[in-house]
């Protein structure tokens, strides 16, 4: 049989062969393009897939006390995450973590079944736990060091030391003043791992986290004990809306306890709203009402227009004080007082001697005063949120600002910036900055500590001369004794130079009878022969019940505090205070007989 030659197709052959070209041709200019062109995009991706990076979180630094007792910490802990797209028995993981973690099987179950990476399982845990979920080798789960931020004492000056935020930074305090300070830096760790996410090398890149720095306050955690003790016990008594307390040394300006109510917890942050969040040291502004009248009594005697033993008529009670047609009356509803000495007048806290001093001194030579006593600026306190107070602006007079001021009234301040006021007439007429950090250091790669620089303080001051300075404090102590508003203060022991206020507040927009600021302000020693050791100052901001004044519901916390924590510091006693406890009977029964007792309006 004869074979048929096979026909020649060169179109099929043609189109066959362009065909194939065509197609290595796509597939080589797709490999060029994967290989050549887009090469070092899928390089980084890969990378990316078999290396896993971790951040390694720094240390927060600690904050101590002035006598190196640990306030806060950053303890080291453990942190368990998973990646649930490389966990190969999520079921074993389940029921494995449930009782070491604390998560029930659903918790755990949610977690795992959310197909995210990086979850974060339970934090704060101990060695013990973090051994035991090593041991358990389970795909995808990690153990990491992490640490946890504590405060050792609870409530205790949570206001000073503030808190962290769940984003790690700083909130209200020296936390938040000095975050970056305390912070740290970060470090990393990068790891290879296999597909299902396991580690096959690890030190690939490796940075060291550095701990944040050190802060020691001149916080003293006795004394602080102490106010705050104290200042709890106020606020059960007399149910006020807010509550303050310093205590500070007026020969540095150290703040060796600073306390606010209402407080928080910083380590859990319950409570952590409303008013808990204002630090009312630096925050309330008040009229400081009585406080003020030794102030500017001594600026009137600094001025030498008027000196302690000076007899003032203080017109039993009622005076009228006229400037062109103008004309203002005040009125002294403890039943007023005759002609007393400028000391008398101050132990009794008669409102009419002290109008007439101001109108002596003038509105401009007070509006001057006030500034360099430093009302109406801040204090420079290391702290964030203070305020500078009210002072009024604009042109002063005689009747209004001249006679208001010192008294007290149309001018508010806050407690810090009235208690350094004080301090400077008990540090012999030098006002100090206040002074809350002690000191800031870090360590190096070798461990060795490293000083930093601590904030600037702002430039002390001279305020009265130092004889000047001396001669309002001895009529200070005139308040403690001899029926003065402080009687019931006195300490024992302990000389001591202090001064009561009551402000009226003002709802609606007028002074209310019924709603006041009550205060007192108080330093020991206080004679000539011992330097004053600590200030205290109390707020008691429209206490409820239990008395409205501050001779009622400040002075005793401060006596309280005083008396403790100058024998806490073990300071001497004054021989010629050993009488005090009778003094204070003799200051009591006179104070009982005086005109008007217990009737005393809001200045007192």
């Amino acid at each position: 049989m004869e074979s048929t030659p096979v026909q020649r197709q060169p179109i099929r052959f043609a189109a066959a062969l362009a065909v194939f070209t065509g197609l290595f041709a796509v597939v080589g200019w797709r490999l060029h393009a994967l290989q050549i062109e887009q090469g070092a995009t899928f390089t980084s991706m890969a990378e990316r897939q078999c290396r896993r990076t971790w951040i390694l979180p720094a240390a927060r630094g600690s904050i101590i006390d002035a006598k190196g007792t640990p306030l806060v910490e950053s303890l080291g802990t453990w942190t368990v995450t998973c990646d649930p797209r490389y966990m190969d028995d999520r079921l074993g993981a389940t029921v494995k973590l449930s009782n070491l973690i604390g998560l029930s099987r659903d918790e755990l179950r949610k977690e795992f079944e959310s197909g995210r990476n990086g979850r974060v399982l339970a934090d704060g845990l101990d060695d013990a736990a973090a051994d035991a979920i090593r041991a358990l080798k389970l795909t995808g789960v990690y153990v990491r060091r992490d640490f946890t931020r504590t405060y050792h004492h609870g409530r205790l000056a949570a206001h000073v030391l503030g808190f962290v935020q769940d984003n790690q930074h700083g909130g209200g305090g020296i936390e938040q003043e000095f975050d970056k300070t305390m912070a740290g830096i970060p470090g990393k760790e990068t790891l290879q791992v296999d597909a299902l996410g396991r580690p096959v090398l690890t030190g690939l890149d490796s940075e060291a986290a550095k701990a944040g720095a050190h802060i020691q306050l001149t916080i003293d955690l006795g004394i602080q004990q102490i106010l705050q003790k104290h200042l709890a016990e106020g606020v059960e008594k007399h149910g006020p809306q807010t509550a303050c307390g310093i205590v500070l040394r007026p020969a540095t300006g150290e703040i060796v306890a600073m306390a606010s109510w209402p407080d928080f917890d910083p380590q859990t942050r319950e409570g952590l709203a409303g008013g808990a969040l204002r630090n009312n040291p630096l925050t309330f502004v008040y009229e400081p009402g009585s406080t003020m009248k030794p102030l500017i009594t001594g600026a009137a005697v600094a001025e030498r227009l008027t000196n302690f033993n000076e007899r003032i008529n203080c017109e039993n009670g009622a005076w009228t004080y006229r400037e062109g047609r103008a004309a203002r009356t005040i009125h002294e509803k403890s039943g007023g007082n005759g002609v007393l000495s400028v000391t008398d007048g101050i132990a009794k806290s008669d409102n009419i001697m002290m109008a007439k001093l101001g109108i002596r001194l003038g509105p401009d030579r007070i509006k001057t005063w006030v500034d360099n006593l430093g009302f109406g600026k801040k204090s420079g306190i290391d702290l964030p949120g203070e305020e500078v107070g009210i002072v009024p602006r604009g042109k002063w007079s005689n009747i209004n600002e001249g006679m208001s001021v010192p008294m007290g009234h149309n001018i508010s301040v806050t407690p810090m910036q009235m208690a350094l006021a004080h301090a400077a007439v008990a540090n012999g007429g030098v006002w100090m900055p206040p002074r809350l950090i002690k000191r800031i250091w870090t360590h190096d790669d070798q461990d060795n500590e490293v000083e930093l620089a601590v904030p600037t303080l702002a430039a002390q001051r001279k305020m009265y001369e130092t004889a000047d300075a001396a001669a309002i404090q001895e009529a200070m102590t005139h308040t403690m004794v001899e029926g003065g508003t402080g009687a019931k203060a006195q300490l024992d022991g302990y000389t001591s130079a202090g001064k009561t206020g009551t402000a009226e507040k003002i709802i609606g927009g007028r002074y209310s009878n019924e709603h006041n600021v009550g205060s007192f302000v108080c330093w020991a020693p206080a004679s000539p022969s011992q330097r004053p050791e600590l200030l205290a100052l109390v707020i008691i901001d429209d206490p409820a019940r239990n008395g409205r004044f501050g001779s009622q519901t400040a002075a005793p916390v401060v006596q309280k505090v005083l008396q403790e924590s100058l024998e806490l510091l073990r300071v001497p006693k004054d021989p010629s205070a050993a009488d005090s406890e009778e003094k204070k009977d003799k200051s009591a029964a006179i104070a009982e007989n005086a005109p008007g007792s217990g009737r005393k309006r809001a200045g007192r």
